[in-house]
């Protein structure tokens, strides 16, 4: 692993120091620090009175739990330039690892850690970088795949419940009262593709929102606009799932190569689609269901061997299972605690475009049969695996008139 990334920062909210963080989670190792950075003179093309002066930069690296020895020696040689002064002082860290490896920590680097609260450095990272970077640098944009993967299913479910409403579908008897007329959910997918598209809103405007945590688990934090926040749900079955069953199930031995299966599978292989239950003809309940709708996750290995199936396929479904569920549990949570803002983080969708297409699919699927559905504001946080780290960070260099 090990990906470098940074961000920029206004000078001014925080000490111009060298410092770092780590938020060590089930599966992996946050890194976030400031180092001591290499000045150049306006002749060699620095920027004296520019941007460089105004701004201090976050790194943020990434490893395994298991791969800790690399970042203790990655941090250790990007301090260099920095003297002492780092080492000074408590250190925060954060996640679950942060006591677990607190004494290799100090043993390794000579430092003294505190562990600080996790949900606590998340709020106050993402609070932080919504008043002070670009929001087009805080939020991913979506992918061409996942956009015309999106439109697609916006056009079947049209479709769908157009036919079901239609004079000539025979079930009238039915209740089709959960389902919104065509024409409403046309609008209402419309609108959920043109607010999940702007890229600008005030500060005021983000809240109250839902930020959920794509990690290892998945938690849903409620922050109001007075940054309280509060735990209202989260389930088990996530990344750290989608990890072991799928090494059980292909033999990958790390998540970027589990990611690398998935990207290249096909679900339906292992999946039981609406093809393989009905006809498609007919104007009965059943015959109208779309062609490519998902009927059973993994029905198709009903009394079957592993080896009838593809590892990439496997991959596949297993990612459609995980999102499905993470999708249910956040929009049933929107609709409970009446939130239309939601905002995902975690290197499971950072780290992997397939699963960000995949909740948008599911998504736009939902919105079909739950009007609150269509109407929720979500957008995936750029940088957004690293906040623990970088809100253990602010804990210890931004200045306290505006740390709140």
């Amino acid at each position: 692993m090990a990906d470098l990334e940074f961000i920029e920062i206004p000078k001014a909210l925080v000490q111009d120091r060298p410092a770092f963080s780590f938020d060590i989670g089930g599966t992996c190792a946050k890194l976030a620090y400031i180092k001591a950075e290499p000045t150049c003179s306006a002749e060699e093309g620095g920027h004296s009175n520019g941007k460089a002066n105004q701004t201090v930069k976050i790194h943020l690296s990434l490893y395994t739990r298991d791969d800790l020895d690399r970042a203790f020696d990655h941090l250790q040689k990007s301090m260099s330039e920095s003297g002492d002064e780092w080492r000074k002082g408590v250190v925060t860290t954060t996640g679950i690892g942060g006591h677990q490896f607190k004494t290799k920590l100090s043993e390794e680097i000579g430092v003294q850690t505190k562990n600080v609260n996790e949900m606590s450095c998340f709020v106050q990272a993402f609070r932080f970088l919504c008043q002070n970077i670009p929001h087009e640098q805080l939020f991913m944009a979506p992918s061409e795949q996942g956009t015309e993967l999106m439109n697609r299913m916006r056009q079947q479910l049209h479709d769908f419940v157009e036919t079901l409403n239609s004079e000539d579908f025979i079930e009238k008897e039915v209740d089709l009262g959960g389902f919104p007329d065509a024409e409403g959910i046309s609008g209402a997918l419309d609108t959920m593709q043109t607010t999940n598209d702007k890229t600008e809103v005030t500060f005021e405007d983000m809240f109250p929102c839902f930020l959920v945590m794509v990690g290892s688990g998945q938690g849903i934090l409620l922050i109001e606009k007075d940054g309280s926040f509060k735990i209202v749900d989260g389930t088990n079955k996530c990344g750290r799932t989608f990890l072991g069953l799928g090494s059980l199930l292909t033999g990958a031995k790390s998540f970027e190569e589990l990611i690398d299966l998935a990207n290249k599978g096909d679900s339906t292989a292992v999946d039981e689609m609406g093809s393989d239950l009905t006809t498609g003809q007919g104007n009965d309940m059943y015959s109208v269901i779309p062609q490519d709708m998902l009927m059973f996750s993994f029905g198709k290995a009903c009394k079957q061997n592993i080896e009838s199936f593809n590892k990439k396929d496997l991959a596949r479904a297993l990612l459609n299972i995980i999102a499905m569920d993470f999708v249910q549990v956040v929009a049933l949570n929107a609709e409970v605690h009446n939130v239309q803002k939601v905002y995902m983080c975690g290197n499971f969708v950072n780290k992997a475009e397939v699963m960000r297409d995949e909740i948008s699919k599911i998504f736009v699927q939902r919105s079909g049969f739950s009007v609150w559905c269509s109407k929720i504001e979500y957008k995936f946080v750029q940088h957004g695996g690293f906040l623990g780290a970088i809100g253990a960070l602010l804990q210890t260099i931004q200045k306290s008139d505006e740390s709140k």
